[in-house]
């Protein structure tokens, strides 16, 4: 690194790759810590492409050489995630600090084969869970931690999105096949219940229960079917740090929304996206607090006894994800540990991992971290 400046490599840099141009690539560009030197896709003719709008900048069509490159320091992983586990291994192998895209892996096993790879490293890693650079998401952990509505008695949490029901476009289509780890439980839940563990700790307890609609879906470009074997619908409860309860709806093919409800002993607390497509991690939030000095105090629920906190109104996707990357180049420069990481990644997969278990066995499971 020289003057500061940390030298990046995209792997699906590709402009024609929607989420890293609209939050990856911009954020890097705006930012006064970064500076992108490589671009690396599948095609040449697109890498090329992508590098020319950026300046001079090189081109690869196979990352692996990118990574041989003395012109590149941090690595961004932003390709689909069954593609994760090789070149995240094979990243670390380089000596190359990297910020790859949630999921880490495609299932608990790969991960594991990641982190025993990362143990031997020293270098930096961060996961795009963006929903904790949300300042709404922030404000939320810093009322419960402040005790601002009392004891937590029980929290509740909606997650619907319309997609991943009975149609899908041609781009999104491998997130039907559970195989590609992109399923409405990985996904929009992962992000979701990243929250919940931010702002309150582990689980350490969870039962499931899941449920399909639709076994196939409709693509909309060419007006055709698939066969679809994820599931719609995913119904969650269980226990935070052995002592709240938490109930979660995932729902899939919906009218698109997220609600995380935090009941107190002195309050209640809402924090809720006003847009939503089903991904938290996008931005857009409220804060909505009630409080009150005993349920003995209430007659009725009114809607006028909240009262809004904070609204986020900047850019999303965009803001949480340049956030991330300055926080992640903070830890890079000044070698500290605020971005969540490969060993949140990993809390979070086995947590998933639990949930998958008990929906196909109907068990009570029992967590430890």
């Amino acid at each position: 690194m020289q003057d500061n400046k940390i030298k990046v490599g995209i792997i699906g840099g590709s402009i024609r790759n929607r989420w890293a141009s609209s939050t990856h690539i911009p954020a890097l560009i705006q930012s006064e810590h970064h500076q992108i030197t490589a671009i690396a896709t599948t095609n040449m003719e697109s890498a090329k492409e992508s590098a020319s709008q950026l300046g001079v900048v090189e081109a690869y069509d196979d990352y692996r050489k990118m990574l041989a490159s003395n012109h590149v320091d941090m690595v961004i992983v932003s390709v689909k995630a069954p593609f994760h586990k090789e070149i995240v291994l094979n990243t670390i192998r380089a000596n190359k600090h990297i910020y790859c895209e949630w999921p880490l892996a495609v299932g608990t096993s790969e991960v594991e084969s990641i982190m025993k790879e990362l143990n031997q490293s020293t270098i930096k890693h961060a996961i795009g869970l963006q929903s904790r650079q949300s300042d709404e998401v922030k404000l939320v952990k810093e009322l419960v931690d402040n005790k601002e509505i009392g004891r937590i008695l029980s929290i509740n949490m909606k997650v619907s999105t319309h997609a991943k029901g009975n149609w899908v476009d041609q781009a999104g289509s491998y997130i039907l096949d559970r195989k590609n780890g992109a399923t409405l439980l990985t996904i929009n839940g992962g992000h979701a219940l990243d929250v919940v563990t931010y702002i309150f700790g582990h689980f350490t307890e969870v039962q499931a229960g899941r449920h399909t609609h639709y076994t196939e879906a409709r693509i909309l470009d060419n007006d055709r079917t698939i066969n679809k074997n994820i599931e719609d619908q995913y119904m969650i409860n269980g226990k935070i740090n052995n002592d709240i309860p938490i109930v979660v709806h995932l729902q899939g093919g919906a009218y698109p929304q997220f609600l995380l409800e935090i009941q107190g002993e002195k309050g209640i607390i809402r924090l809720y996206q006003n847009q939503s497509i089903g991904h938290p991690q996008y931005g857009g939030m409220s804060v909505s607090i009630a409080k009150y000095d005993s349920t003995q105090t209430i007659v009725t629920s009114q809607p006028s006894d909240f009262t809004v906190l904070m609204v986020d109104n900047t850019k999303v996707p965009f803001t949480n994800v340049f956030r991330a990357h300055q926080s992640f180049a903070k830890d890079i420069l000044l070698n500290s540990n605020e971005t969540p990481d490969f060993h949140d990644a990993f809390d979070l997969h086995r947590l998933i991992a639990a949930i998958e278990a008990s929906a196909e066995t109907g068990e009570r499971i029992n967590l430890e971290f």
